[in-house]
């Protein structure tokens, strides 16, 4: 029993690595981020509405004024515009400046 739960829990856990292995790497910037109130915000509405997105980091950015988001996602038709409908009324906080496949 125990090798057949092993089993299991190995294939799994290859079945979701393999499925990562299709996931794209989106990067942009985004203005309003201050604080981990803000990015746990912009993450939640983006996951939540954006069902192939498997992680959002923001991170500082070049310039004082604007933040770089990374999405990783399997979607890889993810716009600008798509990401900034899922932030609904976020977006009046938090401005996508820009956002590309990598």
């Amino acid at each position: 029993m125990k090798k057949l739960i092993l089993s299991l829990g190995l294939l799994l856990s290859a079945a979701a690595l393999a499925d990562d292995s299709k996931a794209v790497t989106f990067e942009g910037k985004i203005t309003g981020v201050v604080c981990a109130s803000c990015k746990a915000h912009i993450t939640a509405a983006l996951t939540q509405k954006l069902p192939d997105v498997v992680s959002v980091d923001v991170k500082p950015g070049e310039d004082a004024e604007s933040q770089k988001i990374i999405i990783i996602t399997r979607d890889e038709s993810l716009t600008k515009d798509k990401a900034v409908d899922a932030l609904g009324t976020y977006a009046k906080n938090y401005q996508i400046l820009s956002l590309a496949k990598k």
